[in-house]
């Protein structure tokens, strides 16, 4: 079977494949979203007063590298506490 014939779902079978080794790519440290969200508001205000919280929270750094919608989270919100103008460095 051609890899661009579509399966039922209509995605083509490379779409499955490329899934699969993102997947495969996980930095096995990511502490998922549930554990980003609970330290969100820690993890933005840490950053926002200029301090790295990548060593102290590992698996919550690790996630937002990894999750796009986390990662606009932990974005907006330290918009929301630096002010968009900010010079502060932004999510990781």
């Amino acid at each position: 079977m051609d890899n661009k014939a579509q399966n039922a779902s209509g995605y083509q079978r490379s779409d499955h494949w490329a899934r699969l080794d993102a997947f495969l790519q996980t930095d096995p440290r990511d502490a998922g979203c549930d554990e980003a969200m609970e330290m969100l508001d820690v993890y933005a205000e840490l950053l926002a007063a200029g301090n790295d919280p990548s060593e102290r929270f590992p698996g919550v750094h690790a996630h937002f590298l990894a999750c796009g919608p986390c990662a606009q989270d932990l974005e907006g919100l330290l918009s929301a506490l630096t002010g968009p103008a900010s010079s502060q460095p932004g999510p990781p």
